[in-house]
């Protein structure tokens, strides 16, 4: 099994995530390398010297300084000024003598971003009257030649883990035999929407009042799992053409605020290839400060996923997404750019002052499926090809309103050799026992 660096992005959920997982494989690397040197990490702080990682003693020799720069997808203006500027701020700094300045990247640089690097590592040399090796660069595929070297492809790309899930997975799950959904099938069945399930998808009034709310406000929408909030957001600022940043919750476990608003900057960063002031501590400042440095006016920024146990870390993010959203509106009062903002919970329940609140967001309650499962039921058997008409009343009467676990148990019934009320009571049974509600 082979792994690069999209896959590596993948694995660790998030931008932010892949960043410290980047940063910490890199220092597991050097500490191989230099196995009779100091190597360490250095916490990221306010005027920690433009160190992610050090080799040798600080402040009693000279040391090389690791600048670890998660640059996957872009290499354009945005990241040659953060090169020059952690450069800067290393060969500069009061702290420490450099020894030498390595960048590593995961990408590969291309050859007009090659000129770019050459010319500038070579005009820095001269400026600090340094030998050629002062300045050194480790790309994506050197990187992945050295963690083999060294032993720790596998760890770092996590190859042993996927390698054990596979195998259970064969050890415990028969394999059926011909039973594949069609094309058809698998669109109409989709769980993550794209364009090409706009045919499939359920249009209610919850979307026509998601659109016309949006062009007045901010929306927090809500809604029990599986009612269809993610889909809901997906489709209509899809279809409707809006631009949008995505920032999607669901693979962090979320113990505080200061990581729902650290994945927003990350995601900003991302997407428009700016940095945010690292002079500035206070994340809702920084998310004003960098959607401010964008000049973008129509935008909008998702907040999805939202799902959190503990209800005062929930209702404290709550607060600092109200006071995220009326500080940019102050900050930058010609700006027609919105938040939406996905929650289990009903924002009755976790905002403090729901009536000011009110001001600044549109409330959609997207779990009321009551009046519209029976014409989705249709709508989905239609576009199967399935007649159930003599087990309907049997399905909806077990899935208590909610798309999510129809759509599952469609999935079931879809594949079977035939329709009988044995055959249909044992997908329901089975739907069920997959669904703890």
């Amino acid at each position: 099994m082979t792994r690069d660096w999209n896959d590596f992005k993948a694995i660790n959920g998030t931008i932010s995530g892949a960043r410290e997982a980047f940063e910490n494989a890199c220092e597991s690397l050097f500490r191989k390398i230099h196995p009779d040197k100091h190597v360490s990490q250095v916490k990221v702080n306010v005027g920690d010297g433009g160190i992610d990682i050090f080799i040798g003693e600080l402040g009693i020799e000279p040391i090389t300084v690791i600048q670890c720069k998660f640059f996957l997808d872009s290499f354009n203006d945005s990241q040659k000024s953060q090169i020059r500027n952690s450069f800067k701020t290393a060969v500069n700094s009061d702290k420490y003598e450099l020894k030498g300045w390595i960048l590593c990247i995961p990408r590969i640089i291309d050859i007009d971003e090659n000129s770019w690097w050459f010319k500038w590592k070579n005009k820095s040399i001269m400026e600090h009257s340094s030998d050629v090796d002062f300045i050194k660069l480790i790309n994506g595929n050197e990187l992945i030649d050295l963690f083999k070297e060294y032993h720790l492809y596998n760890s770092v790309f996590k190859i042993d883990d996927s390698i054990m899930i596979s195998e259970i997975h064969q050890a415990i799950v028969p394999k059926m035999k011909n039973r594949t959904l069609s094309h058809d099938a698998k669109l109409v069945l989709f769980n993550n929407y794209s364009q090409r399930c706009e045919p499939y998808y359920y249009e209610r009034d919850v979307d026509r009042n998601f659109i016309k709310s949006l062009r007045i406000n901010n929306i927090w929408v809500f809604g029990c799992s599986g009612a269809g909030k993610t889909v809901l957001i997906n489709r209509n600022l899809t279809k409707n053409e809006f631009e949008y940043i995505f920032c999607d919750l669901s693979p962090i476990s979320i113990n505080n605020s200061e990581q729902v608003l650290d994945e927003i900057v990350c995601k900003i960063e991302e997407r428009f290839n700016v940095e945010r002031a690292k002079e500035v501590d206070n994340k809702i400042k920084q998310i004003t400060q960098i959607l401010c440095l964008c000049n973008k006016k129509e935008v909008i920024v998702v907040v999805d996923e939202l799902s959190v146990n503990d209800n005062s870390v929930l209702k404290c993010i709550a607060s600092d997404l109200m006071s995220l959203v009326v500080h940019y509106n102050n900050t930058k009062k010609d700006s027609s750019l919105k938040f939406v903002v996905s929650t289990i919970s009903s924002p009755h329940e976790i905002i403090n002052n729901y009536s000011k609140a009110s001001e600044h967001f549109q409330y959609i309650d997207c779990a009321q499926w009551e009046d519209n499962i029976d014409d989705f039921f249709e709508f989905m058997t239609a576009h199967l090809g399935l007649d159930l008409n003599n087990y309907k009343e049997m399905i909806l009467s077990a899935i208590d309103n909610s798309p999510r676990i129809l759509k599952s148990m469609l999935r079931k019934i879809v594949i079977l050799d035939k329709l009988s009320p044995e055959s249909i009571e044992k997908a329901i049974r089975l739907t069920l026992s997959e669904f703890v509600r």
